[in-house]
């Protein structure tokens, strides 16, 4: 095998091995394949193309796996990747006082199986028995559980 085949060969293994740890963490399909490469890419330099030049190929082959690890491991590559974003969303608790079972109520969005429900007035997150129920449609509380409505429509 050519000087240049082996070289070709680390290359495609190195863009694997990066592929996996950017792209498709996980999976470890492309980074087992990428490995596998670069490892037949040493054993083909040491067969063919003599001990010495073999030693670089070697050497060589490390210092770019190690290289592209730190380079990977550098926290500002990551801060481009990770999304720095919060969610400003709030959960509504549900007081003893405010839903009891029995109460009639609406449907703001369709529950399938959970939405969003207005009952005495206040909005709530509801959850439907075992059915799906579209949006703007009457309901009625049948059992309130901590910050679980459990709604089922009325006819």
């Amino acid at each position: 095998m050519s000087l240049t085949a082996v070289i070709i060969l680390i290359i495609v293994g190195l863009l694997l091995v990066l592929v996996e740890f950017f792209i498709l963490p996980g999976t470890n399909v492309a980074g087992i394949i990428g490995i596998i490469l670069i490892i037949g890419a040493v054993y083909f330099s040491y067969r063919d193309l003599g001990t010495p030049l073999a030693h670089y190929i070697l050497a060589g082959s490390i210092l770019l796996m190690v290289g592209s690890v730190a380079g990977a491991l550098r926290s500002n590559t990551w801060s481009k990747l990770s999304l720095t974003s919060t969610i400003d969303g709030k959960m509504v608790n549900v007081e003893p006082d405010q839903v009891m079972p029995g109460d009639k109520g609406l449907t703001l969005t369709r529950l399938n199986p959970m939405g969003k429900i207005m009952v005495n007035n206040l909005v709530f997150e509801g959850k439907s028995g075992h059915h799906f129920i579209d949006q703007n449609k009457p309901i009625e509380v049948v059992k309130v559980s901590g910050n679980q409505i459990v709604v089922k429509p009325i006819e």
